[in-house]
């Protein structure tokens, strides 16, 4: 009986190790890591503005106002298409009336964006994640998928990581798919 007990024992073991293992490969892959999340620091830019001054194709605006944050981190997985990003302390960093500065303002929700092939040749395209919640304290988290096409996984170098507001209260709908941190210190593709 201890025979058999143990065998079983053994065979389950395996059964373990080999669904962890097969877990583990679908979730490696290329990646890409952004180590840091920073506030746009020069209200107005765009992402995706072709050189030289050519009308922009797919531009996503920058929001009227600096925004700051304490703290952030995103991934996306090349070959599962899987995103992962969190950012702490994502607030405004100047406001007009004085009276919004360190808060996140009118803004209760963001997503995660890829700008893929940002430069040239050819247009960029962007890709969103599901909308998050943006706490009072400027904290969002998002873990999922997103389908990724062809200028994004050929050209993993030329991959920008933006949040953008994806929900504003009141008079500050005009704000919606305005970006307002960026990813920074990336690694990954051209290492």
């Amino acid at each position: 009986m201890k025979r058999f007990l143990s065998a079983i024992s053994q065979v389950l073991t395996v059964l373990v190790l080999f669904a962890f293992s097969s877990r583990a490969a679908a979730e490696s892959g290329q990646k890409l890591v952004w180590h840091r999340i920073v506030g746009i620091p020069v209200p107005g830019s765009l992402v995706g503005r072709p050189p030289g001054g050519a009308p922009c194709e797919v531009c996503v605006d920058g929001t009227p106002a600096a925004w700051t944050t304490t703290e952030g981190r995103a991934e996306v997985n090349l070959d599962s298409g899987r995103v992962e990003f969190s950012v702490k302390g994502l607030v405004l960093a100047s406001d007009p009336s004085f009276a919004n500065i360190g808060t996140t303002g009118v803004v209760t929700r963001v997503m995660g964006t890829l700008v893929c092939n940002e430069t040239v040749p050819g247009a960029p395209e962007v890709i969103d994640t599901d909308s998050v919640e943006l706490s009072g304290k400027g904290n969002a988290r998002f873990s999922g998928h997103v389908e990724l096409p062809e200028s994004c996984t050929d050209e993993p170098e030329d991959i920008v990581f933006l949040i953008r507001i994806a929900e504003a209260e009141g008079p500050g709908a005009f704000l919606v798919e305005s970006w307002n941190a960026f990813g920074a210190v990336r690694t990954g593709a051209d290492d």
